[in-house]
């Protein structure tokens, strides 16, 4: 089957909310052509990844960054890996490439403008598996490639969360089960990690091996909570390491502070409301801003 493919040209004069529906588009008929991942893109890809990695250290060079691999737990195998990390926004991404060094596919929601920037061309290059995080049909499209990816011998790289963690309290947000479904699908290993940032300086923790292909009558829910555990160990390793704020310092706008300071970080238009939107919601859960709302709308009487 051969794709309805648009000529370069053709697509630099698309909007990003064209270019986003081109995509997916794009995805769907690949899929339902039955167009594989091919194999021999993927050695090619994992061929090339130590040079990419070279052009992320000289970009993290000029950026004025330092990454610090704190901690590497990684027990070496033959079996295929989801690398699972925290999110927290900025230039996280590539610091975790940077840390990881093992190639890995990219897994990648909303893309925005790196359908057509610098940035995007060296994901293509690295290999990346792009999806619309509202639109269920493209949710499932990229479980099934990142399947494909993983029994063709793969790796995939993916931020469980779902969105930057934006929390005032949480280490690791609940987090989506996908990372869980695929590596339990692929017989893959679940590698748990953390990234922090503090300033210009980047510390990543590197947990064990989570095996699951020893394990049997797999609880996805109970080992979806195991691995957010173990990504919460890493930050709580991290937070160990380099120290924490003392309390006297947090002031009453610390939080509004923090959470605008992850949304400027943000190369393109990205807003707090998006990134609310994008969380992981547990429908057993009600949040505390659902529970005072009625309250914001009540208007006092005399009597």
């Amino acid at each position: 089957m051969q794709l309805n493919k648009k000529s370069l040209l053709e697509l630099r004069k698309l909007s990003i909310e064209e270019l986003a529906k081109y995509y997916k588009e794009q995805r769907k008929e690949a899929i339902e052509g039955k167009i594989p991942l091919s194999e021999k893109s993927i050695r090619i890809r994992n061929k090339i990844h130590q040079l990419l990695l070279q052009i992320v250290i000289i970009d993290r060079l000029f950026s004025h960054e330092t990454v610090t691999v704190l901690k590497d737990e990684r027990v070496k195998n033959n079996h295929p890996k989801v690398f699972a990390c925290t999110h927290i926004g900025g230039n996280d991404i590539q610091r975790t490439f940077e840390a990881i060094k093992d190639p890995a596919y990219l897994f990648l929601g909303d893309p925005q403008e790196l359908y057509r920037n610098l940035e995007g061309l060296l994901l293509y290059l690295n290999g990346v598996i792009c999806l619309e995080t509202r639109d269920k049909i493209d949710r499932g499209i990229a479980k099934k490639r990142s399947i494909e990816l993983l029994e063709k011998g793969g790796n995939l790289l993916i931020y469980p969360e779902g969105a930057w963690n934006i929390s005032p309290n949480l280490p690791v947000m609940k987090l989506y089960k996908g990372a869980v479904n695929i590596a339990v699908k692929t017989k893959a290993d679940l590698i748990p990690i953390a990234i922090e940032q503090i300033e210009n300086h980047f510390y990543v923790s590197i947990g064990k091996n989570i095996i699951t292909s020893d394990m049997e009558n797999i609880d996805t829910n109970l080992l979806n909570q195991t691995l957010r555990d173990a990504m919460a160990t890493e930050k709580w390793h991290i937070w160990e390491s380099v120290g924490v704020y003392s309390r006297d310092v947090v002031k009453d706008q610390t939080v509004d502070n923090y959470q605008q300071s992850i949304v400027k970080k943000c190369s393109y238009n990205f807003t707090l409301e998006d990134v609310l939107e994008t969380m992981y919601k547990d429908p057993n859960e009600i949040s505390y801003d659902e529970v005072f709302a009625p309250i914001k709308k009540l208007h006092l009487h005399k009597n």
